[in-house]
């Protein structure tokens, strides 16, 4: 439960995140210490909140995609979000504003895919062929579209096998989830022609997907 506070007014938001599939129903959970309302905003991409809903402690406005309900004893307003979409994918957020001054709850990240597998990639760095190469080489893996099961990502540079270090993820503007893995290798290995494996395992079945890259194969770049 993540928890936030101004001007004397406390709020506990949760879950921090979901993962749902199209059609399910999200409910996101905002406890306040006191307010007859609450206000409901989803993050655009570029980072502005944008107001989805309201709810009231009496009774709110009907919608077709979004409801609440209200437990006035709790002080507990629950967002309901039904039949989602990929493009509902985002974050939500909860809030209220006292004496002009707004709080909000730290946020909810609703994720929604159909995917039975994601998607795995490795970038490295654009480098001329008669330029030196830097000390240490970064691959960035990029895993997308998975579920929790998949979030275990695995790196193997020849000599062993670490988990690199992950981002937090992010939601692109069409609903999909990704996280990075980094991992940096010596350039003395990198110019051996080492194959550097990148690979993304099901906790539950132990089926794993991988992507390969090394020195020769290496063509695609990302901005550093």
């Amino acid at each position: 439960m993540l928890t936030t506070s101004r001007k004397g007014i406390l709020i506990q938001q949760s879950p921090a995140q979901i993962f749902l599939a199209s059609g399910e129903t999200a409910r996101i959970d905002c406890k306040l210490s006191t307010s007859q309302y609450i206000y409901w905003y989803k993050e655009l991409q570029n980072g502005s909140l944008h107001r989805i809903y309201q709810s009231y402690e009496s009774a709110s406005a009907p919608h077709e995609k979004y409801s609440s309900i209200v437990n006035i004893p709790a002080k507990t307003f629950t967002l309901i979000i039904s039949n989602v979409q990929r493009n509902d994918s985002g974050v939500y957020y909860c809030g209220v504003a006292v004496y002009v001054h707004p709080n909000f709850g730290n946020g909810t990240r609703l994720i929604v895919t159909d995917a039975s597998e994601p998607s795995l990639s490795i970038l490295v760095p654009s480098n001329p062929d008669d330029a030196e190469l830097p000390p240490v080489i970064p691959l960035l893996c990029l895993l997308s579209d998975f579920t929790p099961l998949w979030s275990a990502v695995l790196w193997d540079t020849g000599e062993q096998v670490s988990e690199g270090q992950m981002d937090t993820g992010a939601i692109d503007g069409n609903g999909v989830f990704s996280v990075w893995s980094l991992m940096t290798i010596p350039s003395a290995t990198w110019n051996q022609k080492t194959n550097c494996i990148c690979t993304a395992k099901e906790s539950s079945t132990g089926r794993s997907i991988n992507a390969t890259v090394s020195k020769e194969t290496g063509r695609v770049s990302y901005p550093i």
